[in-house]
C-alpha cells in the first residue's frame, strides 16, 4: 500500500486541530479552549461581590477585606474516541499507484476526518449549551454521570405568565433577570440565546412591537439577530444534532432563554490528556490516528477527545422557563 501523509497519525492530528467549527457551533465561540494537561479537570467557582470600601482616617492601620468567594469543582473529562473504517473503493485507490490515486486518497482521508471531527464537535457543542443550563447529564448506555455547575435555583427563574400569552410581561421578566445578575454577579448581562420559537413569542406581544424599531426589525431580517434592544443582544439559535433514534434535538430549548453576563472569561473548554498511547506524550486537545488490519483486509480512522465545560461565574447566567 502506497502510504500518504494525512495517514500519519500527526499528520492527521493537525488536520484536525485546523478544522474549523461550522457556522451552527456558536458554543464554541463562548468556551474557548484551554490546555489542561491533567487527568481530571478542577476549575474555581467565584462569587461575586458588590461590597463597597469604607472609609477610615490617616495613618490607621488598613482594614482588612475579606477575599472573594472562591470555591471549586471538580469532575472527570467527558471523553469521546470514535472511528470509522474507510470503504471499498478508498482502500482500493490506496492500493492503486499514481497521482491521481493519492489524491483520491488524500480526499476520502479528509472527507471521513471531517465527518469524525464534526461528530466530535456537535458533542461539544451540545454540553456547552447544557452547561448552561446548570446541568450535564450523561445517560448512554455505558456512561452514566451528572456534573452540577453550581447555578443557584434563583437564576433558573420561570416566568409568571407563559411568553406566548397576551398577559406576559416579557418586558418585566427582562429587567428582572438583568437585576438578578447584576446584584448577584456585580457584572452586566449583555446577551441573550433564544430559539425562533421564543423570539416569535417577542414579536406577537404587543408592548414588545411597540418598542422595536425599524432598525430592528431590518437587523432581524438581515441577520436574524437584533442588538441593543432592552439592553441586550438577542441571538437566534436553532441549531442542533440528530440523536440514535434520528430525532432532531435542539441545542436550545423552545421554552428556555439563556441569558449571559459573559464579562470577565467565565466561559471556556478544558481539553484534557490524550488517553491514547499512540498519542505523544502530555498530549492535550483531539487526537487522531489511522492503522491497518490484515485479516480481514481494512484501514480504520480514529479521532478521541477528553474535554469539560467551564463555568467560573455561575450567577452571571439566567436559564429562564418562558414557557410552560
Amino acid at each position: 500500500m502506497p502510504e500518504i501523509s494525512l495517514l500519519e497519525p500527526t499528520v492527521l492530528t493537525g488536520l484536525i486541530e485546523k478544522f474549523i467549527a461550522p457556522p451552527e457551533m456558536i458554543a464554541h465561540g463562548l468556551f474557548p479552549a484551554r490546555s489542561y494537561p491533567e487527568t481530571v479537570a478542577k476549575w474555581d467557582v467565584i462569587q461575586g461581590s458588590r461590597e463597597r470600601a469604607v472609609p477610615t482616617l490617616p495613618n490607621r492601620e488598613g482594614k482588612l477585606v475579606k477575599q472573594l468567594g472562591v470555591g471549586q469543582k471538580t469532575s472527570t473529562f467527558i471523553y469521546v474516541r470514535e472511528k470509522k473504517a474507510f470503504e471499498p473503493t478508498t482502500l482500493r485507490w490506496l492500493r492503486e499507484p499514481g497521482e491521481l490515486a493519492t489524491k483520491n486518497a488524500e480526499a476520502a482521508v479528509r472527507r471521513e476526518a471531517a465527518d469524525l471531527n464534526n461528530r466530535v464537535d456537535r458533542l461539544v457543542e451540545s454540553y456547552c449549551w447544557e452547561a448552561l443550563t446548570g446541568v450535564i447529564t450523561i445517560n448512554e448506555v455505558d456512561v452514566k454521570a451528572t456534573v452540577d455547575f453550581g447555578v443557584p435555583a434563583l437564576h433558573k427563574p420561570t416566568a409568571g405568565t407563559d411568553w406566548d400569552q397576551a398577559a406576559a410581561d416579557i418586558i418585566g421578566n427582562v429587567k428582572a433577570w438583568k437585576k438578578l445578575i447584576a446584584e448577584d454577579s456585580g457584572a452586566t448581562a449583555t446577551d441573550v440565546y433564544l430559539s425562533s420559537t421564543v423570539m416569535d413569542m417577542l414579536y406577537l406581544n404587543t408592548k414588545i412591537l411597540a418598542l422595536i424599531t425599524d432598525r430592528h426589525k431590518n437587523e432581524y431580517l438581515s441577520t436574524g439577530n437584533i442588538s441593543g434592544f432592552l439592553g441586550l443582544n438577542w441571538h437566534i439559535f436553532d441549531g442542533g444534532y440528530v440523536n440514535t433514534s434520528a430525532t432532531f434535538v435542539p441545542y436550545i430549548s423552545a421554552k428556555h432563554i439563556i441569558m449571559l453576563a459573559p464579562g470577565g472569561s467565565p466561559l471556556y473548554l478544558l481539553e484534557g490528556l490524550s488517553a491514547d498511547e499512540s498519542a505523544p506524550r502530555n498530549h492535550t486537545g483531539k487526537f487522531a490516528k489511522t492503522w491497518k488490519t490484515e485479516d480481514p483486509s481494512g484501514v480504520f480512522i480514529l479521532e478521541e477527545y477528553n474535554f469539560m465545560p467551564v463555568i467560573e461565574k455561575p450567577d452571571a447566567i439566567v436559564y429562564a422557563k418562558i414557557d410552560t
